[in-house]
């Protein structure tokens, strides 16, 4: 992997090129220089799927100059070094790259398949990030998690892969989560739902096992969760993850509303009492804080999600430009949102990432980067036009410099 990397960042609207054209002239004994790379490259970038560019191989004064055989011999000698470039370092194939005969001149045409974009990056469940509790079936009370959040299962709510319902068992309950952009930096989770932009309130991936065998919610039950928020971002829902392409895609239930509870609706809730005039039946007690929070009910187990769909009105197309030899990680996080997209490796450049339906005007803070074993390299910017330099560092320095960055 190159030590040190280069991304350009460009942003555009959603359109339609057609067949353009463009000249590019060289000393074909010398070959192409860096400039004259530089310059099919950024055209092969720019063009969008399913679209051709016309390259015109001699220029005015040479026409001026020249016999045809003698322009006919030039012509085809850059279009063998110009077809070279593109499939040595672009992946293209010589199907790709046709020279066109029947004017005076003959041209090279190029041609750009469709892309397919893939999500970059993969999903990281780290160990020390795993939570495991030991639960009883018949317990009432929550398992509060590190973050504060609390999940409150029903009595006996578990059974086994097969049926078989659990009753007054001491179980495992284990739980990675996700309640921060730097959890979700750490872990590759990200938030969107079929390509759409979502906004969360935290997310977790939970499990439940007897003797090291899965279990699973029973039919007729549902659990809750307290995930604590400060900020009311408006209707929340549950959210089920799957795994595609090697990340995580939400899908929303519409039938499992997630309201937000403040603390003074907490305060002003009636309280039950038993026989010796205790209050029974509190979210909280003497001593314990009572905060905001988001209540969330899900019927299973897995990837769960508290999420709404980011409203964007004016919905832009956000590219980066990568100088690697290898894969990356390409990661938009946004300041005002709690949100975290993927950018999409493109099938037609091994060394371009893009993301659309990014709103216009957000600021954004666009991190790229690889970790492998204890070692990491990393860049970031905010998302401006510029460049953004890449650098060795060590895995825990990875994370500290995503703490940083993310600490506001």
């Amino acid at each position: 992997m190159k030590p040190y990397l280069f991304l350009s960042i460009f942003i555009y609207s959603l359109f339609n090129l057609s067949a353009q054209n463009s000249t590019i002239t060289f000393d074909y004994y010398k070959g192409l220089n860096n400039n004259d790379k530089t310059i099919l490259a950024d055209v092969y970038h720019k063009m969008k799927g399913l679209n051709y560019h016309y390259f015109n191989l001699v220029s005015k004064e040479e026409i001026s100059q020249y016999s045809q055989s003698k322009l006919l011999q030039k012509v085809k000698a850059r279009a063998v070094i110009i077809t070279a470039y593109f499939t040595s370092e672009q992946g293209l194939s010589n199907e790709n790259l046709v020279v066109i005969y029947g004017s005076y001149t003959p041209i090279l045409s190029l041609y750009k398949s469709k892309s397919i974009l893939t999500p970059s990056g993969n999903i990281n469940l780290d160990e020390l990030d795993k939570q495991c509790y030991e639960f009883n079936t018949e317990a009432d009370y929550p398992i509060v998690t590190e973050s504060g959040s609390k999940f409150y299962f029903t009595p006996n709510a578990f059974e086994t892969e097969d049926g078989k319902q659990l009753i007054n068992q001491n179980i495992d309950i284990c739980l990675w989560e996700f309640s921060t952009k730097k959890s979700l930096v750490y872990s590759g989770v990200t938030t969107s739902s079929n390509g759409k932009m979502l906004e969360t309130a935290g997310s977790f991936y939970i499990q439940a096992k007897l003797n090291g065998k899965d279990l699973k919610l029973r039919k007729t039950e549902t659990y809750k969760v307290e995930m604590p928020c400060d900020k009311n971002s408006g209707n929340m829902f549950t959210y089920y993850g799957n795994k595609k392409a090697g990340n995580i895609n939400w899908d929303v239930n519409k039938k499992e509303s997630a309201p937000f509870v403040t603390a003074t609706e907490l305060d002003d809730e009636e309280m039950n009492y038993d026989e010796y005039g205790e209050a029974i039946d509190r979210r909280y007690y003497e001593g314990e804080e009572a905060i905001n929070f988001y209540e969330l009910s899900a019927g299973k187990l897995g990837w769960i999600n508290c999420d709404r769909f980011y409203e964007i009105k004016n919905p832009q197309t956000l590219a980066v430009r990568v100088d690697s030899d290898q894969p990356l990680v390409v990661r938009l996080v946004f300041r005002g949102i709690n949100s975290v997209l993927p950018l999409y490796s493109d099938s037609n450049h091994s060394d371009q990432y893009e993301s659309s339906g990014i709103p216009k005007g957000e600021k954004a803070l666009l991190l790229a980067y690889s970790v492998k074993d204890d070692k990491a390299i990393f860049g970031y910017k905010e998302i401006t036009i510029g460049e953004i330099t890449l650098n060795n560092l060590s895995k825990a320095r990875f994370k500290g410099a995503v703490s940083e960055l993310l600490s506001y």
